[in-house]
Order: C-alpha cells, then structure tokens, then sequence
C-alpha cells in the first residue's frame, strides 16, 4: 500500500512538472522537501503533533502546487498582488521548501535524540474510579448546556463576534471549551474508562457526540474532523493493544455513527452559516433565494472547493511573496500585532483580503497567512528555516511533555491535532502563542486530576 501510495504521487507530481510555469530544479528540490516532511510522520517514535502538521502543510502547499499547476483553477483565497510571474511561483516554493526542511529539522533532532514510547499501563484516578457514573452524566450535561449558549451568545463561532462578555472574561473560557476544552477532557475520560473497565467501545461514542456539538455551534466545518479523527489515529497507532478491546460490532456501529454524524454536521454548519451570514436571521436576507435553496447551493458550490482551497499555506505566501520592503523589521511588525486590527492588520492589507465584513459590530472574516508566510515577511530564506524549526521543536517538546505527565494517546493525539491546525492557520503569533500557554495549562490540569487520590485507589 505504501509502495502504491508513493508510485501515485510520484505520478502526480511528474505531470504537474510538465504543466509547471517555472524552473523544474526548484519543483523537484520541492517535490523533494515535502515528499521528506510526509515520509518523516512514520518512523518510530511517532509524534502525533508531527503527524498532523505534517498532513496540513502537505495540503496547503504540495497538494495546492500540484493541483494549479495541472488544472490552474484560479485562487478562492487573497493573493494580494501576485501576478502569476514564474520568477513569483519559483520564490514561493523555494519558501515553502525551506519552512518544511525546517520542521524536517526539528523531527530529525527528534528521531536522534529519541526517547521512550508512551507508557500506557497507568490506571485510572481513584475519584473517577467511584464516580465514574456522576462525572459522564455533568460532563453530557455541561456539554450540551455550553454548545447551547455558545450557539446563542456566539462565544466562539467562525466569523462571528462574542454576543456576551461576562465579568472575569468567563466568555472566554466558555469559549476555549467548545473550541477544545471539552475535546480534551472526553480525551481523558475516555482513556480512563478504558483503563478502568478494560473495554473500548460505547465510550468511544463521547467524542463523536462531542464533535458534533462543537462543529455546529462553532460553525466549524473541521472541529468534527479535529475532534474525532485523532481517536482514529490513536487506536491506530497502539493496535496491537487497543483493538482487542474493541468488539466487532462495536466498531460497526462507531463507523456508522461517525459517517452519520458527521454529514449531519457538515449540513447543519453550512445551514447556520447561510442562516447567520447572509441575513435570514434578521429576516432581511442579501440573497432572493429561499433559505433551503440557498443552502442547498451553498453546499454544492463550497464543498468540492473546500477539498482543495481550505486548507492554509500557498496563498499567504504568494501573497506576502509579492509584497515589497520585505525585511526582519516587517516581522517584527507582524508579530507584534494586534488581533484587534483585524482587517487593518499587516497581512490582511497585504493579501488583499476580498471578503471583509460589511458589518464588523457583527462579523469578522479575515484571511489566514500561515506560519511560514508570516515569517516570509523578514524576506530571508534563513529565518524562514529558522522559524519552523524552532516551532517544530516547541511543539515535539509540547507533546513530550504531555505524555510523560498523562500517559493518555487519546489526549495526546486530540491535542495534537488542535496544536498543528491552529499553528498551520498562525495568522497573529500572539493568539498561537495563547493557545499553547491554554494548552499547557489544561494537560497539567487533567495531569494533577489524574494523580488525584490515585495511590488511594491502588490500596482499595
């Protein structure tokens, strides 16, 4: 399979080489790098946070490249003032290959360093041991109860702007919950059940649920992938322990709720977006069409694109590839920013970004740069190099740490998957570096819950 998987994009890439506008050495020293990256998630130890960042890069760029050089299907994303020059498309793969080899770097300082697998063999904490039945029903309840107010107060929701602050910023706790919060803590539930009751199956049904939930009220067409995908990864990856706990039918009937549920998702997303985006629900709609019509064509047009333009990396770069004044004070500046600028921001000006708001008291849509375009703004190869292996170390150290101080593959892989998405979408270094600091603090939480009484437990 990994033999045919390899053959097929070698395919691909030998004729998009043909259809490429510029030098074939740099399409081949790129093709080279990113073929690396992928090729690097497999070798033991695997890193989850590795693995993810890996796919999202792989998609922003590689599989963007390929794509526009066969099929030159135009840009969704801003490229501000990218002319399609073949000197422009040259520049922007020599940047990307260089971010790559950085995160290349970092996991081959990985891989020689080395360290032990995650031990898994640690029980379950005492308290959840007695109470295990009590802790699921208020986190279900908590769960729906958070879903429902973020769906109304639009605590976290794409594009939307916080109906609700409460005193002590408790909105934005509300609002890390729904974004992974939860995700985390199903995470360690779940591999605490299954430490407990030695048995994988009906609890493995949380996470789904979860997702669901998260995806619609967020208005995330990726929280549900995020979200559940990872546990995938994690039963996976530890096989050889995990799978014989899991019967049969229990994976038939988590395969169909996972299909089901995330469809369903994927409808109920877009429908609140048409809902809330386009005016039906101040009943003073942009568009003629009726609110199913509307959704229905929103479906059918967006989905398809979103196989290819969702994903974060190629445009930014192009973007700010075509900026002029490039130089380490522009980083500077980028990195300094302000979320609060918004649409004024650096990035937002240079890209060019089409689709601001008309109504910003309401709604804020802005364009993602990516890690890598943000640190092209210092126009230096190096730095860009540099950049991506010191994140690519932060993040293996992340996860290094949450294992040793867990034990938990499922939280690991959860918060792994959080990690990269929100480092491959690194528009304002600021919020990325807040959510690694929130994320940090929620695996030394559940860490010092999971110790908890623990010594007790084992005497019992």
């Amino acid at each position: 399979m990994l033999a045919g998987t390899l053959a097929a994009v070698l395919a691909v890439a030998a004729i998009a080489s043909a259809c490429y506008p510029g030098s074939g050495l740099v399409f081949i020293f790129f093709n080279a790098c990113f073929l690396a990256l992928a090729a690097l998630a497999l070798p033991q130890p695997r890193l989850y946070v590795y693995t993810f960042l890996a796919a999202f890069l792989v998609l922003g760029f590689w599989f963007k490249v390929v794509f526009h050089a066969i099929w030159d299907p135009g840009f969704v994303e801003p490229v501000g003032s990218f002319a399609y020059a073949s000197e422009e498309w040259d520049s922007a793969l020599l940047v990307a290959a260089c971010g790559a080899l950085g995160l290349i770097a970092a996991r081959l300082a990985h891989l020689w360093l080395g360290r032990a697998e995650v031990d898994t063999a640690s029980g379950a904490p005492g308290w959840f041991s007695r109470w295990a039945g009590p802790v699921w029903a208020l986190t279900i309840v908590l769960v729906i109860a958070v879903n429902a107010a973020n769906l109304y107060f639009a605590f976290y929701q794409i594009g939307v702007k916080p109906k609700l602050l409460l005193p002590l910023r408790g909105h934005v706790l509300l609002a890390w919950l729904v974004n992974i919060g939860f995700a985390l803590w199903i995470a360690a539930l779940v591999w605490w059940d299954f430490q407990g009751r030695r048995s994988l199956g009906r609890n493995l049904l949380a996470p789904i649920g979860e997702s669901l939930l998260s995806a619609t009220s967020a208005f995330s067409r990726m929280s549900f992938l995020l979200h559940s995908v990872p546990y995938i990864f994690a039963i996976v990856e530890r096989r050889g322990e995990l799978l014989a706990f899991v019967k049969r039918r229990s994976l038939h009937l988590l395969l169909a709720a996972f299909l089901s549920l995330f469809m369903l998702s994927v409808v109920a997303v877009f429908s609140l977006r048409v809902y809330q985006y386009y005016g039906y629900a101040a009943e003073a709609p942009v568009s003629q069409q009726p609110f199913v019509g509307h959704v229905v064509h929103t479906i059918s047009k967006q989905v398809p694109l979103l196989l290819v333009h969702r994903w974060v990396g190629l445009e930014g770069v192009l973007a700010v590839g075509a900026a002029p004044n490039r130089s380490p004070a522009l980083l500077a500046e980028a990195i300094r920013e302000s979320p609060k600028l918004a649409g004024e921001s650096l990035f937002q000006r240079v890209a060019q970004t089409r689709y601001l708001s008309e109504s910003p008291e309401q709604f804020v849509f802005l364009g993602n740069a990516g890690p890598i375009a943000v640190l092209w703004f210092s126009g230096s190869l190096f730095v860009v190099f540099l950049g991506m292996a010191l994140i690519g170390l932060v993040l293996i150290a992340t996860e290094a740490a949450a294992g040793r101080l867990t034990s938990n593959p499922f939280l690991l892989a959860v918060a792994g998957a959080a990690l990269a998405n929100v480092v491959a979408q690194t528009t304002f270094f600021y919020l990325t570096l807040v959510f690694l600091l929130q994320l940090w603090v929620a695996i030394a939480f559940l860490a010092a819950l999971q110790r908890l009484d623990f010594r007790n437990s084992r005497k019992g």
